[in-house]
């Protein structure tokens, strides 16, 4: 039995209609492949304590017709930057994404730094439906006082939930 019709059974079995997969990653393509080989080197750099092995390392239009093998009817693209400005480019890559990818909810991402409130609005003008706030990666406190104003763009925005 292959995985996709394993998949489907299950969420079939629990009477759902499909499912929606809030941690996919789709970033532009030379991005993809640093974060690709971050985490193919995480065995040597760990001397094989940790290996993180990346499953589904295709294209970017095989890993989407793959998803929608599964029955997933809404997924995002959790991009993120780890340098101050990055995340302005990284989102508007995500707006064309978005446009060409209609069962990807528009996916944004944030980073503290000058002029952060403009372009997390204008990414919530371009119909953000969610952010991908990663501190780890970016080296970051959430509460750095840089994000106050994007933090405060959502509710305005009506989209808290």
């Amino acid at each position: 039995m292959t995985e996709a019709v394993e998949v489907n059974r299950f969420w079939g079995r629990l009477g759902l209609p499909g499912l929606v997969d809030v941690h996919t990653h789709f970033m532009p393509e030379q991005v993809l492949r640093k974060v690709w080989a971050y985490f193919d080197a995480l065995g040597e750099a760990t001397g094989g304590a940790l290996e993180w092995p990346i499953t589904y390392r295709d294209a970017e239009v095989e890993r989407v017709a793959r998803i929608r093998e599964f029955g997933v009817r809404a997924f995002t693209a959790m991009l993120y930057p780890h340098k101050p400005g990055m995340a302005q480019w990284l989102n508007g890559w995500a707006v064309d994404f978005a446009a060409r990818t209609p069962d990807c909810l528009h996916t944004s991402t944030l980073f503290p730094e000058p002029g952060v409130e403009g372009y997390v609005r204008q990414a919530l003008d371009d119909g953000a439906r969610v952010f991908k706030a990663h501190v780890q990666v970016g080296a970051y406190d959430p509460a750095d006082e840089l994000l106050d104003p994007a933090w405060g763009c959502s509710p305005r925005a009506g989209r808290l939930s």
